[in-house]
């Protein structure tokens, strides 16, 4: 299939709103019902989704194509789409069930280190699937790939079924008092100050920081593919561009999973502002070079490296804060609300800067991606201001007024 850049970020885009459309209606439902009766269901939606992609290159060129403002859409990028659809709503249930999870099994003091975990195991996870990916290709079509990730998932949703059924985890929701009708803070304190301006403020903050996210995730490789275009021999055996990409686009994440687990284990250690803005910074620095600079190979890895990992280890800082704030008994709720807002609202992103980059260059658009990082920057400090966020208690922190 045959696609514009600005094509294939619509493609993520619908994966992003029907991820975000459900982020909240499952936050009710992980409040309220087993983990578990929600998660599993989820992965093989999840699983499903990929095989309703796979299927548009199979049987799309059937289908008639359909024309919208001016764009024709053939019946395989249709299939596509509603692919993508599919396993987003599936992903809707990974927040809004893995945070109360790692709450309910984890101890409050250990609560960012394994929220680093986890974060870095899902990166992990990104890691590798570029770099088979990248070997894969070589050897056996793109549908077979992509088959091979859905039955993964089939596999990962039984085995997931017969761990919870042993009763070692965790996985019904806590019981809320009859007393209790709104969230209340860590300090036991209700009202706006104390819960919704600090909560909406990250929200906010975030919203502009997955503009960069969202763009360098779906535009990485092609951005080196289209920029650099490098290209290897081995022992006879020639690597094209798009190969050598996943593995740049590889080291990018797995520098994020590494930051995760160093960030998450030193997160409870210093002022979650002072960690996000320092993280951000570095991110913004990094996006500015990669969009006006011609690199080196090495030099580029290693701008990748730092991108991704200051990007990437902001997400245990950003999840304790909000852990924090958050009652366990309206913690899925809540961070499924979040998600919603913040995954429709960044839906759009990978379409726009596709926009850009078919406009203004590859290179230029990464440029752009900085304003989303700055524009967070700004709203995190607004969260030192007393009347937005009343730092957490700790053992060396004074109390707070």
């Amino acid at each position: 299939m045959d696609a514009s850049l600005w094509e294939l970020g619509l493609l993520v885009s619908v994966f992003l709103f029907a991820g975000g459309l459900g982020q909240a209606p499952m936050g009710i439902l992980v409040d309220r019902y087993d983990r578990g009766f929600v998660l599993i269901p989820a992965i093989v939606l999840l699983s499903i989704g990929y095989l309703v992609f796979v299927l548009g290159s199979a049987i799309g060129m059937f289908l008639p194509s359909i024309s919208l403002l001016g764009h024709t859409f053939s019946g395989t990028y249709q299939l596509m789409a509603c692919g993508m659809f599919v396993a987003g709503v599936g992903y809707s249930a990974i927040h809004p069930v893995g945070y109360p999870l790692i709450s309910a099994n984890v101890d409050a003091e250990n609560k960012a280190t394994v929220l680093g975990m986890w974060g870095s195991a899902s990166k992990v996870g990104d890691t590798i699937a570029p770099l088979l990916i990248a070997l894969f290709i070589l050897v056996i079509p793109w549908e077979w790939i992509l088959i091979g990730v859905s039955l993964c998932g089939f596999l990962y949703a039984g085995w997931l079924f017969v761990l919870l059924q042993r009763g070692t985890i965790e996985t019904q929701p806590p019981a809320r008092t009859s007393g209790a009708t709104a969230p209340t803070d860590s300090h036991g304190s209700r009202g706006p100050r104390t819960f919704l301006v600090p909560i909406t403020t990250i929200l906010v903050a975030f919203c502009c920081v997955l503009f960069a996210t969202n763009g360098l995730i779906t535009f990485a490789p092609v951005f080196v593919t289209d920029v650099y275009g490098y290209s290897l021999s081995v022992a006879g055996l020639e690597v094209p561009p798009a190969s050598v990409a996943n593995v740049y686009f590889s080291a990018l994440l797995i520098s994020g999973a590494v930051s995760q687990l160093i960030v998450g284990a030193i997160a409870n250690r210093y002022d979650y502002r002072f960690v996000l803005l320092g993280l951000l910074a570095a991110t913004t620095l990094g996006l500015v070079v990669l969009a006006t600079l011609q690199l080196t190979p090495l030099a580029l890895l290693a701008v990748f490296v730092i991108v991704g990992g200051c990007l990437f280890g902001l997400n245990p800082v950003r999840d304790a804060l909000i852990s924090d704030l958050t009652p366990a008994a309206y913690e899925g709720r809540i961070f499924g609300s979040f998600w919603t807002v913040v995954l429709l609202v960044s839906s759009g992103y990978p379409l726009f800067i596709g926009y850009l980059g078919d406009t203004v260059g590859v290179q230029a658009s990464f440029g752009f991606l900085a304003a989303g990082t700055v524009l967070g920057m700004a709203v995190i400090g607004l969260l030192y201001s007393p009347r937005i966020y009343r730092q957490r208690t700790t053992s060396t922190d004074a109390p707070a007024d």
